[in-house]
């Protein structure tokens, strides 16, 4: 559970320091979770948008509750030590991605 959190902590930082996460960016990111749950609903998709919203709050009122969404924290936290970017690799845009970013 312990690297889970550490790999979460860590691409979240990396991402973080490429993508400014400011009110708006966070209110952006939240609005493209519900598209894609729009365009595909699913339970992963649910936790995504409970990861948006915590982040969100978090900017607003400093409460990190992003991290009540654990299947998107996993999910991140894996792909972040597989690949070194938090992002799906459909999803990637080249920055952050790669260990070596």
């Amino acid at each position: 559970m312990n690297k889970i959190w550490q790999n979460y902590e860590k691409g979240m930082a990396v991402f973080d320091n490429c993508h400014s996460p400011t009110v708006q960016s966070q209110w952006l990111a939240l609005k493209d979770e519900i598209g894609e749950f729009v365009r595909e609903p699913n339970a992963s998709e649910i936790w995504d948008i409970v990861h948006a919203t915590g982040r969100l709050l978090y900017k607003l009122i400093g409460i990190p509750l992003y991290l009540l969404a654990y299947p998107t924290v996993r999910k991140h936290s894996q792909r972040f030590e597989e690949y070194g970017c938090i992002r799906s690799l459909r999803n990637c845009e080249g920055k952050c991605c790669g260990k070596n970013s």
